[in-house]
């Protein structure tokens, strides 16, 4: 796989999940990300989103499937996951959910971690709820410290709200693992070939 493809954007990503659905074209897939909500952790624009999906058939991990016309409306082109596409689907989210630089890259990550094997998946979450209590016991020392030496609340604000959403973050963690892990059967088998369709169908997708 190329530098390129390895260093995809989180949009470019979620265009790709996308494909792993069916064969799309552009404008169908702004119209789901944005009924899907993925307008809240995503910067979507139409003319950047149109040049990533060209960018990644550029890069080989999409391909025209075909190109159409209905009535007189105008002529649309519907792209297809190739089997390097998903690959790096899979590769993006096994990097970015045990070592995401980003919030937003997290946010995606975690979305397309179904693209994931079950216990791969868990296995990363599993680490990341180990670095996240071991994150809190070292804030929450670091507290401590600035309490017995009497340093005003004031001056540690900052680091006492991120030992907060620490433990937010280890809970909710612990949580997901436990639903996980409770009934792994409801992990989506997400088949590798990617002309399959229908993967995702419990979804409503737009016309």
């Amino acid at each position: 796989m190329s530098k390129r493809a390895r260093s995809l954007t989180p949009l470019a990503v979620t265009a790709l999940a996308l494909l792993e659905e069916r064969p799309m074209h552009p404008y169908e897939m702004l119209q789901l990300l944005r009924l899907r909500g993925k307008d809240a952790v995503l910067t979507i624009k139409p003319g950047s989103f149109y040049h990533t999906v060209a960018r990644l058939a550029e890069l080989g991990l999409a391909e025209v499937h075909s190109t159409g016309r209905d009535g007189n409306r105008p002529e649309r082109t519907l792209y297809a996951l190739t089997q390097e596409g998903h690959e790096a689907i899979v590769r993006w989210v096994r990097t970015h959910l045990a070592a995401p630089a980003t919030p937003q890259e997290f946010a995606i990550a975690l979305a397309e971690a179904h693209n994931l094997a079950f216990d791969e998946a868990v296995d990363i979450l599993r680490a990341r709820l180990a670095r996240l209590r071991a994150d809190e016991s070292e804030l929450r020392a670091l507290l401590d410290r600035a309490h017995a030496k009497g340093i005003p609340f004031a001056f540690h604000l900052e680091a006492d709200r991120r030992a907060d959403l620490t433990r937010a973050d280890a809970s909710w963690t612990a949580s997901a693992l436990e639903h996980l892990t409770a009934d792994s059967a409801a992990w989506p088998d997400i088949h590798p070939d990617p002309s399959a369709v229908g993967i995702h169908s419990s979804w409503e997708h737009t016309k």
